[in-house]
C-alpha cells in the first residue's frame, strides 16, 4: 500500500484509500473555534476537545495534527473570514465606514482568535485585506501615497482603541465614568460632569470618531 500522507486540509490521503471517521477537520476547526472564543486559548486541550466532538483523541489528530497545528488552523481560519469582510454603500466614504465598523465588530466576537493571531506573528496578514479595500476607496477620493497612509493607519488605529475600550469597559461597569470626587464642585459646565459620570456607549463613541475622522480624511 501506498504510504499514507497528511495533506493541508486536515484530510488524508493514500495512493489507494482513504481513512474516515465521524468527525471532519471543519468540524475540529470549528469546535476548537468555540472553546477557545469562551474560554481562552488555554483551555483548549485535545482531551477536552475530543470530549466535546464525542470521538477519540487520535481522531483529532488523525485530521488535524497536533495542538500546535490546530492552532495555525484556527489563525488561517481567522485570516479566512477577514477576506470576507467587503465595503457596502454608495459612495467611498460610506464604503470605508462599513469596513472600519465590519472590522470591529469582527476584533470584538473573535478577541481570543485575534490575541492568538497577534501571538502567532500573524497580524499584519490579518488586517491585510481591509487594508487593501480601504486603500482602494481611499484612492477613488484621490487620496494616495502618505496621504493614503496616515488615513488608513489612523482609522486601523481608531477600530482597535474602540475594541480595547469595549473591552475594558465590560469587565468594568465603572470604566469610561469620571471620579467626580477629582472634579471640581464649581465646575461651570454640571451636564457635562454629569454625562461623563454615566458608563461610556462605546458604540456610540465610536461612530462619533469614525465621522470625525471621515470629515478629516475627505478636507482637502
Amino acid at each position: 500500500m501506498a504510504a499514507t500522507t497528511r495533506v493541508a486540509t486536515g484530510r488524508v490521503a493514500t495512493g489507494t484509500s482513504s481513512r474516515t471517521s465521524s468527525v471532519t477537520a471543519d468540524d475540529v476547526l470549528r469546535a476548537a473555534g468555540r472553546i477557545v472564543e469562551r474560554h481562552g486559548v488555554d483551555a483548549l486541550t485535545m482531551r477536552r476537545l475530543s470530549d466535546d466532538l464525542g470521538v477519540a483523541v487520535t481522531s483529532i489528530y488523525w485530521h488535524v495534527g497536533n495542538r500546535d497545528a490546530l492552532l495555525d488552523g484556527l489563525v488561517d481560519r481567522l485570516l479566512a473570514r477577514m477576506e470576507t469582510l467587503v465595503p457596502s454603500g454608495d459612495t467611498p466614504t460610506e464604503r470605508i465606514a462599513s469596513l472600519a465598523r465590519q472590522l470591529r465588530t469582527t476584533l470584538l466576537e473573535r478577541q481570543h482568535l485575534v490575541g492568538l493571531a497577534h501571538e502567532r506573528d500573524r497580524t499584519p496578514a490579518m488586517f491585510l485585506p481591509v487594508q487593501l479595500a480601504m486603500a482602494t476607496e481611499l484612492a477613488e477620493i484621490g487620496l494616495t501615497g502618505a496621504d493614503a497612509a496616515l488615513a488608513l493607519r489612523g482609522l486601523q488605529v481608531h477600530v482597535i482603541s474602540s475594541v480595547l475600550m469595549e473591552r475594558a469597559g465590560a469587565r468594568s461597569a465603572s470604566h469610561g465614568t469620571l471620579d467626580a470626587d477629582l472634579w471640581p464642585i464649581d465646575h461651570p459646565d454640571r451636564e457635562l460632569v454629569a454625562s461623563l459620570n454615566d458608563p461610556a456607549d462605546y458604540a456610540t463613541v465610536f461612530e462619533y470618531g469614525l465621522d470625525a475622522l471621515l470629515r478629516r480624511i475627505l478636507t482637502p
